[in-house]
């Protein structure tokens, strides 16, 4: 096996920040929109889950949770 670098786990810190960052403000977009828009807000509820760090998914189900939301968010 490969030896991790420090480039690497520098890396892979700031794709897990950004995934809470990602997830968190969805979730407050959600939030904010849950009155207005009940259809568009479980759509980005479903993205924030599907894009969580903390969320155990496989890679496969996160890029299709996220491409059906989007897609249905777009119509």
């Amino acid at each position: 096996m490969k030896k991790e670098t420090k480039f690497m786990r520098l890396l892979l810190k700031i794709q897990t920040a950004c995934g809470w960052i990602l997830a968190v403000s969805m979730g407050i977009l959600a939030i904010i929109m849950a009155f207005s828009f009940p259809v568009q807000t479980c759509l980005f509820g479903l993205i924030a889950i599907g894009i969580c760090p903390g969320v155990d998914l496989p890679d496969l189900v996160r890029v299709i949770v996220a491409v059906v939301a989007l897609v249905a968010l777009s119509v």
